[in-house]
């Protein structure tokens, strides 16, 4: 029978400690001085990119932190479950020890890029926030690996609800995380291009480049997570909501029928849309015709009491 991980217990009360700063940074990075010489929605007007989404849109961030302190909540209810195994959270262990120190380290990259953005170290900036994008898919990577692994284990233990907790949750928890902080990365490639170079690239160019690599993502993500990832993708549908709203956002703030850059934000806009729809369909297809565990469209809570 599996006991107690005092080493997971310590990273999951660690981790909770660093979102809590990170939250207050975040919150007072919104003020300015005096720990930064302007607020961020300065700073974003003084950097413009000429892509980057109206002010609306940024809105998203109390829902990515929502959806972080609701896994981080899950995660701990866990600790205080038991089944015949033992204590739930670790039979089996789903979010190991590894992912939580991973999340710190992306924790730790965001305050540094509150830090760096606001006091205008555009390069710096820009490393840290492709760090934190980085770190998420690490953290995702183990996350779907382990559910992968050890659902058979939760479903003979009558689990299926956890199953879903970790799909809702976690899974889409980190990939509304994810996929933010990666479009944010390409609107700093495109603030290091126009004010970090010497000498620095036009505005259109850069919006143009940055552009051109969202395709190249878009296009791998999707390839990916519905031909060989479903498995461990099947359910994470926040990426492809994200891509929508930050173009939408996007056209919506800078919409000009004579800019390049806005047709072809107009058209992966219309892309992404239309596969947001094929993921969905294709998703419950596959939950009805090819379910992952076999009695998964019926899920219990047999096996686990408080």
């Amino acid at each position: 029978m599996a006991e107690h991980n005092k080493l997971l217990i310590a990273v999951m009360i660690l981790t909770v400690v660093v979102l809590i700063v990170t939250l207050a940074f975040n919150g007072a990075s919104g003020v300015g001085p005096p720990l930064f010489k302007n607020n961020t929605g300065v700073l974003s007007d003084k950097y413009s990119t000429g892509i980057t989404p109206s002010g609306w849109v940024f809105s998203i961030w109390g829902f990515i932190y929502t959806w972080q302190c609701l896994w981080l909540l899950f995660a701990f209810i866990n600790i205080f479950r038991k089944t015949a195994d033992g204590p739930a959270y670790v039979s089996p262990m789903i979010l190991p020890p590894l992912l939580f120190i991973v999340y710190i380290f992306n924790l730790c990259f965001n305050t540094a890029w509150i830090f760096l953005f606001g006091n205008e170290h555009i390069v710096l900036a820009f490393v840290a926030l492709f760090l934190i994008a980085f770190t998420l898919y690490i953290c995702m990577f183990i996350a779907y690996r382990n559910l992968y692994r050890n659902g058979p284990q939760l479903q003979k233990q009558g689990r299926n609800i956890e199953i879903w907790m970790h799909r809702v949750l976690v899974h889409n928890g980190l990939g509304i995380y994810a996929t933010w902080t990666t479009i944010a990365t390409l609107l700093n490639v495109v603030m290091t291009m126009v004010y970090g170079a010497t000498p620095g690239v036009g505005k259109e160019d850069s919006g143009t480049v940055a552009l051109g690599i969202l395709t190249v993502e878009l296009a791998i993500f999707i390839v990916s997570d519905l031909f060989f990832l479903d498995n461990y993708s099947r359910y994470t549908v926040t990426p492809y909501m994200v891509v929508c709203l930050a173009l939408g956002g996007s056209i919506d703030k800078h919409w000009d029928e004579t800019k390049t850059n806005s047709i072809f934000s107009a058209v992966l806009l219309g892309i992404a849309v239309t596969f947001l729809v094929v993921k969905i369909i294709v998703m419950i297809w596959r939950h009805i015709k090819k379910p992952l565990y076999p009695t998964e469209i019926a899920p219990t809570t047999a096996g686990i009491k408080a």
